[in-house]
């Protein structure tokens, strides 16, 4: 965490109960975080963060009629069921504890500076082989299959609530924590079906994450090399477009996935054999794509890779950025 930077905050619409959370949150990021945290005056839309009220009319006019500039994040309240792809959201009544690791998280993202990839990608599986079935991963997409919702115990992380059929994640986890969750093996992982009352009210006050988002990482991360059960490395398929890598966590053995299975239908077998990167990789990206409905897995008389022809260049900001790295296929 920087130390040196004093962070601004701008709230929108909260209630007098909200707004006496949000003190509290920051000063205890003041005390336990040494960051410097200036609340703004109502009218002052100036703040890196800004918090919104959506249950008041003029949060939400203010979030519909939002442009998004650089350096700026902002973190929505509701009392709804709200998924949004872009911004964080934290479910009404609003918790102290949660609110402080969002606001942290959201500076972190802001101001610090990129750490090395490395130190992200340690993935903690025991020397044991570990199916799949047993991961992180196939149990949201059990959730997301089955549209039914589960509280996901991961010991000795906070449990994740999941609803399949609108998609979303409460949790009270912060960034870093749920990396741990993602990237982890954790054998006392069990799930417990929840009624659609249940988790409404256990997800009062957490934070809401996109379904989507968490299968990507566990897809990429938590997959143990090992695809999704009755799929084959034989099977042509196709991404139906790129992924959207300015908000999901990537890497250039990704772009490089991502530029040749655009081109055409391909197997996971013929990738494995025309560039090199690493089965688990491939294996990976592919459930990650599955899961958040990225990919054709039965492309029907779409033309298919082969030896002697050359897959086409990609126009597209990806695209242009893959070539430039000499990631693209050729």
């Amino acid at each position: 965490m920087l130390e040196t930077k004093p962070l601004s905050i701008t709230a929108i619409g909260l209630s007098n109960t909200d707004f006496s959370v949000l003190k509290v949150a920051t000063s205890l990021l003041e005390r336990h975080e040494n960051m410097t945290v200036q609340l703004l005056e109502k009218e002052d839309y100036q703040g890196d963060i800004i918090c919104i009220d959506l249950d008041n009319e003029g949060g939400r006019k203010f979030y519909q009629e939002y442009t998004y500039p650089r350096h700026q994040a902002l973190l929505l309240l509701t009392n709804d069921s709200l998924s949004d792809q872009r911004n964080m959201v934290l479910r009404k009544p609003i918790r102290v504890q949660t609110l402080r690791n969002s606001l942290s998280d959201l500076y972190s993202g802001l101001f610090s500076k990129p750490t090395d990839k490395a130190n992200h990608l340690e993935i903690a599986v025991s020397a044991e082989k570990v199916e799949i079935t047993k991961s992180l991963f196939y149990a949201l997409l059990t959730a997301k299959q089955q549209q039914q919702a589960y509280q996901i115990y991961c010991p000795p992380y906070s449990p994740l609530f999941v609803e399949g059929k609108v998609g979303m994640v409460a949790t009270s986890a912060n960034r870093e924590m749920l990396r741990k969750i993602t990237r982890g093996h954790n054998p006392q992982l069990r799930n417990t079906q929840l009624s659609n009352t249940d988790f409404d009210v256990l997800a009062k006050g957490q934070m809401i994450i996109p379904l989507n988002h968490l299968l990507w990482s566990t897809g990429l991360y938590g997959s143990y090399g090992q695809i999704i059960p009755n799929h084959s490395i034989e099977e042509p398929v196709r991404l139906k477009a790129w992924p959207n890598l300015s908000r999901l966590e990537f890497e250039s053995d990704h772009m490089k996935l991502a530029s040749v299975m655009t081109a055409r239908a391909v197997s996971l077998k013929q990738i494995h054999e025309k560039i090199k990167v690493p089965w688990s990789t491939i294996i990976g990206f592919y459930n990650a794509a599955w899961a958040t409905d990225l990919l054709i897995t039965h492309p029907g008389q779409l033309p298919t890779y082969t030896a002697t022809h050359k897959l086409p260049a990609k126009e597209g900001l990806f695209a242009k950025i893959a070539n430039r790295l000499k990631i693209a296929s050729s």
